[in-house]
């Protein structure tokens, strides 16, 4: 499969840029959690997109775009994590009344959340940014900004530099891991899971070119995701907690939460453990 540079990264862009206008009217529409994930999901790739081909064209050039997809992400999370624990914790045939007061103040809070994102979506501001990164993309407006010799990089062929990109960033990632040591502090997993989710969506963006060889290693960084997605839900968690616990003063809620973070903290040992097996598989395939 032959591509350029240049040509790969703007379709990277072009078919998740599309992908955020299609899940943002689902959003306005009905307020679905699906179409919010994926939503998020389709920026963060975007922005992966920028980072994977910042060697050749410069932070410096897409900085602007940057900002303003984290911007439209950053409004998004809150509700997202709220989906996530209602998901979690409270998708239930059966509510017993602690749980159902539970339910109705994340409601109560997911509400919130979604109309400040229905705000932001319909602002001129959001649709400004839109209109602008299409033009940017159509026009190929970072060209403007580059020497000739950056310009020829960009239209050679997109599988050495595919190449070198997985194998640096692997690298990078390897060494990271090496500095943690025997204890995984919330910090480290917190930086390791952004890591190797850039990894997991750049390999995922250049797995067509590679004809399925990259099997095992998405097989390995799904897995490692999934373990520090759930430590970071964790996490998330206590945070919800604190928001919950300040809309109502309730001691059989205050009682239930802290079972619910009594077992999250067994169950985040337990993922630790997991992790550390996961990672040697890991290691092993990026050697």
């Amino acid at each position: 499969m032959h591509s350029s540079i240049e040509a790969t990264f703007r379709e990277f862009l072009k078919i998740d840029l599309k992908k955020v206008k299609k899940y943002e009217k689902a959003v306005l529409a009905s307020r679905d959690a699906d179409a919010l994930h994926q939503m998020r999901v389709s920026l963060r790739r975007m922005r992966s997109v920028l980072f994977t081909f910042q060697s050749v064209i410069p932070k410096k050039i897409t900085k602007n775009i940057y900002t303003h997809i984290s911007t439209v992400a950053s409004c998004c999370d809150k509700a997202r994590d709220i989906d996530v624990y209602i998901e979690t914790y409270l998708n239930k045939d059966t509510l017993t009344s602690t749980e159902l007061l539970l339910y109705n103040i994340a409601l109560k809070c997911r509400e919130k959340e979604y109309k400040k994102i229905t705000k932001y979506l319909k602002s001129e501001k959001y649709k400004k940014f839109k209109k602008k990164f299409k033009k940017w993309i159509k026009t190929k407006k970072w060209r403007k900004k580059l020497t000739e010799k950056q310009l020829s990089v960009l239209e050679e062929n997109i599988m050495p530099f595919a190449v070198n990109f997985l194998k640096s960033y692997q690298n990078d990632i390897y060494l990271y891991g090496s500095t943690i040591g025997s204890v995984l502090e919330d910090e480290q997993a917190h930086k390791l899971r952004i890591k190797l989710k850039k990894l997991r969506y750049a390999t995922d963006l250049f797995a067509p070119y590679f004809q399925n060889r990259l099997g095992n290693l998405k097989k390995i960084l799904k897995e490692l995701q999934d373990i520090l997605g759930q430590l970071h839900d964790i996490y998330i968690t206590k945070e919800l907690h604190k928001v919950f616990l300040h809309f109502q003063q309730d001691k059989k809620l205050y009682a239930y939460i802290k079972k619910v973070e009594f077992f999250s903290t067994y169950k985040k040992e337990k993922l630790k453990e997991v992790f550390f097996l996961k990672w040697k598989l890991f290691t092993k395939i990026v050697q």
